[in-house]
């Protein structure tokens, strides 16, 4: 003989069921971003459909829609939570640069960094909607964060440097962006790391250089 459910443990119930679904539509979330990530990487962003994705990641194709209403949104969810992810793994270390030099060796490891699944296809979604008038600045919105936190590396380093009140930190915070996005692009059309290790390795050396230049002026300056 079955009883009532009291209203308290029916709460219960109903809150645990809650739960239990909307970490299952989550798991489903992240099966559909991961497999949107891994469909650009291996068939780039014109090949990025959403049959494609749904064959990648061996579900029905309805879910893209219905948890994304669209093929773009589903990639700008998924662009989302890549540069989220990159930001957590390396914004503290970023957070604690104190010399040009730094910057160029956390590019350097972004670039290169083997446990990165997003890698190729950040750069392949970034550079895809660059023209695009609607999503582009969905885009830029998306990578702000990282902007912020090069803005704030850059006024760290120059804080104590007579000539920091000269530094324009916020559009050099764009333009050192910008310039490494210019690299992975480049990277891609071009498979030949060793360019690739070449342009950072004169990057660092120009930001050896930076330092000793700075200082020089500086003085004079004075």
């Amino acid at each position: 003989m079955s009883h009532p459910v009291s209203g308290s443990t029916g709460q219960t119930v109903r809150m645990a069921a809650g739960r239990k679904s909307s970490k299952s539509g989550q798991q489903t979330k992240d099966k559909i971003l991961d497999a949107a990530l891994a469909t650009v990487e291996s068939e780039g962003l014109v090949g990025a459909s959403a049959r494609a994705i749904a064959r990648t990641g061996d579900f029905n194709q309805a879910l893209v829609f219905y948890h994304f209403d669209s093929v773009e949104g589903c990639l700008l969810a998924a662009l989302e939570r890549a540069h989220a992810r990159r930001i957590a793994k390396f914004g503290p270390v970023l957070a604690e640069v104190d010399q040009l030099p730094d910057l160029v060796q956390i590019a350097r490891e972004l670039h290169a960094s083997p446990d990165d699944p997003d890698h190729a296809a950040l750069s392949a979604i970034v550079a895809g909607w660059s023209s695009s008038s609607d999503l582009g600045p969905k885009v830029l919105s998306t990578l702000q964060p990282w902007n912020d936190l090069l803005e704030q590396a850059i006024r760290r380093v120059m804080a104590e440097h007579p000539l920091s009140q000269f530094v324009p930190a916020k559009e050099l915070a764009y333009a050192v962006a910008a310039m490494f996005l210019g690299i992975e692009v480049m990277a891609r059309l071009d498979a030949d790391e060793k360019q690739t290790e070449a342009v950072f390795a004169a990057l660092g050396g120009l930001a050896n250089l930076a330092g000793p230049v700075l200082d020089a002026v500086g003085k004079q300056a004075d």
